[in-house]
């Protein structure tokens, strides 16, 4: 699979599952734009993803702030010519039960997991729909299908990206864009290793998830459109 001379935009390409995205666009001839918070953060994924790196731009922004976002968006344009994917993988997880969480907790969750997802795809949309082509995806999580309890407002918030990933992709389902949702279980990550419980080969690898992304930004890929897909591995 060829991505050469497309620019996709990773939000929370620092983290755990962009630590697995990012190295596999860039693999497959990507351009990448990495949103980062903190200088560590940028330089500790440039080291991972090694001599690829030379198509890893990285940008200090707050995802969350709707002028600074517009701003990442013009620069990219400005430097790159064009946009063609978004990948939307920023979010974290709290649990509480619904009596136990406050509404700073629920605030915090929401402004964490939605708005992010939110202010970017109103940034990057509208240029992937001038252009007539383009890809969005979005994270949801397991727990948004199938609420336990326990985890009330992380399931209300990731509810809510699934929701709205599949408005926007009817919205514009005529355009030649397409807006999907990938939904993990639980990810084998180190720090899931040390704070859950549970056998780490049953869950999802983060590298099983890039993979599904690479496809869904493919030419293949072109029909799939409002999809929420599950990725639950052994679970």
């Amino acid at each position: 699979m060829s991505l050469s001379n497309r620019v996709a935009i990773i939000t929370g390409g620092t983290g755990n599952l962009g630590r697995a995205v990012v190295p596999a666009f860039l693999g497959a001839g990507a351009t990448v734009v990495v949103p980062y918070r903190t200088d560590a953060s940028i330089n500790k994924l440039r080291e991972h993803v090694g001599d690829e790196g030379t198509r890893l731009h990285g940008q200090q922004v707050d995802v969350t702030d709707e002028a600074a976002v517009a701003r990442l968006v013009d620069a990219v344009l400005a430097e790159h010519g064009r946009i063609d994917f978004l990948l939307n993988l920023v979010g974290g997880y709290e649990g509480g039960k619904f009596l136990e969480t406050d509404l700073d907790q629920w605030d915090r969750l929401f402004r964490l997991n939605v708005r992010p997802t939110l202010v970017c795809t109103r940034a990057v949309l509208p240029h992937l729909v001038a252009q007539g082509s383009g890809r969005v995806i979005t994270v949801g999580a397991r727990t948004a299908l199938e609420p336990p309890s326990g985890s009330t407002a992380y399931a209300a918030a990731k509810a809510a990206v699934v929701s709205m990933t599949q408005a926007i992709a009817r919205e514009v389902r005529t355009t030649g864009v397409t807006v999907n949702c990938v939904v993990p279980s639980t990810l084998d990550t180190e720090e899931n290793r040390r704070s859950m419980k549970g056998d780490p080969s049953r869950w999802v690898r983060p590298e099983q998830v890039a993979a599904l992304m690479l496809y869904l930004c493919s030419d293949a890929a072109a029909a799939i459109n409002g999809a929420v897909i599950p990725v639950y591995g052994q679970l």
